[in-house]
């Protein structure tokens, strides 16, 4: 004989439900599948968590520095002013974004000025490294964070050498907007 976990009266060792108050006195361990008592909130066999509850997810803190941040573009009003301006706003987008990223991590071995001028000069091929070297400046200055990202260099690498730089700049400036808005996340 052995005591119901809820109402304390004796039933016998065999029972699933107690004859007295009509609970089920057993259920399964949700890990290895063994009978424990009704109560139990670790199982007897297996030691796992027998509450059913989902174990705490632990979240990595990220970290963030204080250099200024970069303005958060919508990328329909980017895509809407270079068609627009027949292109030409690519070319501010680009210096812009490049000095966001420069300013916001100087170590980042940017010169958007000589990129700009050295687009006009190679007539548009720079335009292809830039979209190695922006990507990559953002990867690592988004890792060394502590921030999770994709890979970004290859998507906008490809994208620029089959003549869609608005795509690659859609994907960087989303990304930047993305790291941006963590930034003004409070803190605690």
């Amino acid at each position: 004989m052995r005591k119901c976990p809820f109402c304390l009266q004796e039933i016998p060792e065999e029972a699933k439900v107690c004859k007295h108050c009509s609970k089920t006195v057993v259920k399964r361990c949700p890990a290895c599948s063994q009978e424990i008592v009704a109560t139990a909130s670790i199982c007897r066999f297996c030691k796992a968590d027998a509450t059913g509850k989902p174990p705490p997810i632990h979240v990595q803190a990220t970290v963030v520095n204080d250099a200024p941040c970069g303005e958060r573009r919508d990328v329909l009003v980017m895509i809407l002013l270079v068609i627009v301006t027949c292109g030409l706003y690519g070319l501010v987008l680009q210096y812009k974004i490049g000095s966001e990223i420069k300013r916001h991590r100087p170590a980042a071995q940017l010169n958007p000025g000589l990129d700009v001028l050295l687009l006009f000069l190679t007539c548009g091929f720079w335009g292809w490294y830039v979209m190695y070297k922006y990507p990559r400046e953002v990867e690592e200055m988004v890792r060394s964070e502590g921030v999770a990202t994709s890979d970004l260099v290859l998507p906008c690498l490809l994208f620029a050498i089959f003549g869609m730089h608005l795509v690659s700049y859609m994907v960087l400036q989303t990304e930047l907007n993305r790291h941006w808005e963590l930034h003004q996340l409070p803190r605690s």
